[in-house]
């Protein structure tokens, strides 16, 4: 006998209540950090707006450190979470079925983001899912990948043959990045650690050093005021550096504006909280395109970094001591 749905392929079935990770306080350490899954009504989409149901959903720095008090714009009660992946179960019937991704800039912080069973997104802002990335997968790579993208796409405006140096390279926007570099035709080197991390670059095959040595059109700055006499002084002329972090503590830089304008340099600031899901989707179409082509290839995750909603205070900590430059997923089916 063939079931009601059969009948109408474009009706998919969702719940009246949903699971959601909801934030009531800010924690003050990650050992105090206690995170709640709760039942909530389902969101109701007005009209503009699709009803998602959520797939997967990355966990980020921002995710972890908004849960700690550190954006003080920052709201609760909220559901966190500003990456993800899913399938389209309300809107606009030609949209009914449609497996997108995106990312949602202050979503998670200033309103309910996405570490739910349930998501509203305006219909114009959904992007379509790489067709040869699952959506337990295509969730874990939107942010690293928008964050990579606009630095060095939209900002730097990297061109072919350009050499770039990816600081943290083997870190999940280092790995974007430097794969983004290849997609676009320049030549990346990842700067890590230690020798062992360069070992670890060049097996996937990127060119690796633990140096400042040579001279880069390009450089992408993860790390603040770190080594930034070093960050210059491998600076071509015409060369930008774009500036995707500053830690508390390395914010101040001495610039010698007479040699740097002299050089034609600049520097660019990276904050992607400044951009919603319509911003990220300009980007992710262009994404979808590197992966579709095999360019581009996912960011690496493990069963050790995957977690359920109701593991979503593991799934946080996880990523505040450190990953290993696997990105941590939460399951939000």
């Amino acid at each position: 006998m063939k079931s009601f749905f059969h009948h109408f392929p474009h009706i998919l079935y969702k719940s009246d209540l949903m699971k959601a990770v909801v934030l009531t306080k800010h924690f003050q350490s990650i050992e105090d950090l206690d995170l709640q899954v709760t039942e909530r009504p389902t969101p109701m989409p007005k009209s503009g707006e699709c009803l998602i149901k959520v797939a997967s959903s990355g966990v980020n720095p921002s995710d972890v450190l908004g849960a700690l008090g550190y954006f003080s714009h920052a709201v609760v009660p909220r559901i966190p979470g500003r990456d993800f992946a899913g399938t389209i179960v309300e809107g606009r019937h030609e949209l009914i079925g449609k497996k997108v991704w995106g990312t949602g800039g202050a979503i998670g912080l200033d309103a309910d983001g996405c570490h739910a069973e349930y998501l509203i997104v305006p219909e114009e802002s959904v992007g379509e899912v790489p067709e040869n990335l699952p959506l337990e997968v295509a969730g874990a790579q939107t942010l690293p990948y928008t964050t990579a993208y606009y630095s060095l796409v939209t900002r730097a405006h990297i061109q072919p043959n350009e050499e770039v140096l990816v600081i943290g390279g083997l870190g999940q926007v280092g790995q974007a990045a430097l794969a983004i570099c290849l997609w676009k035709g320049a030549i990346p080197t990842a700067l890590v650690r230690q020798d062992e991390d360069v070992a670890k670059a060049k097996a996937l095959g990127w060119n690796a050093t633990t140096l400042f040595e040579g001279k880069y059109d390009v450089i992408l700055n993860t790390i603040g005021n770190v080594h930034w006499e070093n960050q210059i002084q491998c600076l071509k002329k015409f060369g930008r550096i774009a500036v995707i972090a500053a830690p508390e503590g390395k914010r101040e830089a001495k610039l010698n504006l007479f040699h740097f304008y002299r050089a034609n340099q600049e520097v660019c600031g990276i904050n992607t909280v400044d951009f919603g899901f319509q911003e990220n989707k300009a980007f992710l179409d262009d994404l979808k395109d590197g992966f579709e082509s095999k360019a581009l290839s996912s960011l690496p995750i493990s069963q050790e970094t995957t977690f359920s909603l109701n593991e979503a205070t593991q799934a946080y900590q996880k990523v505040f001591k450190g990953s290993r430059g696997m990105r941590v997923i939460i399951l939000c089916k």
